[in-house]
């Protein structure tokens, strides 16, 4: 995978957050509606996390079932 094809799947994945701006979702739910494996949705996770475009939270930070939610993050500059 080089960065070309990352890029495009951030795109693809900051289009499908911006279907719903307010919801967070969940890494599951995206891997599924999107198709791309873990790879290729943690790469596009963080390149979008690299540009302060999305936030991602995990519920439970000490438990091994971890449910991650992903969500667009509004930056506003003065």
């Amino acid at each position: 995978m080089d960065k070309h094809i990352i890029g495009e799947n951030a795109g693809i994945l900051w289009c499908l957050l911006n279907t719903d701006a307010q919801k967070r979702w969940e890494y599951s739910e995206i891997k599924n509606i999107t198709g791309f494996d873990d790879s290729e949705l943690g790469s596009a996770i963080g390149w979008l996390a690299r540009e302060d475009k999305i936030q991602f939270e995990l519920e439970h930070h000490q438990s091994k079932d971890k449910s991650a939610h992903i969500y667009l993050m509004l930056n506003v500059y003065y």
